[in-house]
């Protein structure tokens, strides 16, 4: 599950670190943490994915809203995190379709 090339720069960077993460859960998926992934295409139903993506969003928020709190809670590095974590979970739905 793992490509060797990748355009250069933020993007090829932000890619990179997308299918890092798919790797991620279904190796945590293979070690039984949880009995699907959103990639398996009859383990999960449409809405529990849907939940899934919800919850990473939902992290993605928690940031943002702490953010406007107070700019210097910011973490970009958990942001950035929160934001890959998304992005794979989108990845891992489109392949189970």
């Amino acid at each position: 599950m793992s490509y060797t090339i990748w355009p250069d720069g933020p993007t090829g960077d932000v890619l990179q670190q997308v299918n890092a993460e798919r790797y991620r859960q279904e190796e945590l998926r293979a070690q039984g943490k949880f009995p699907a992934s959103c990639a398996t295409p009859n383990g999960l139903t449409n809405a529990e994915k849907f939940s899934v993506l919800g919850e990473e969003v939902g992290e993605v928020a928690r940031h943002v809203t702490e953010e406007r709190i107070d700019p210097a809670r910011l973490d970009r590095a958990k942001l950035r995190k929160e934001l890959i974590e998304v992005a794979a979970v989108c990845v891992a739905w489109a392949e189970s379709l």
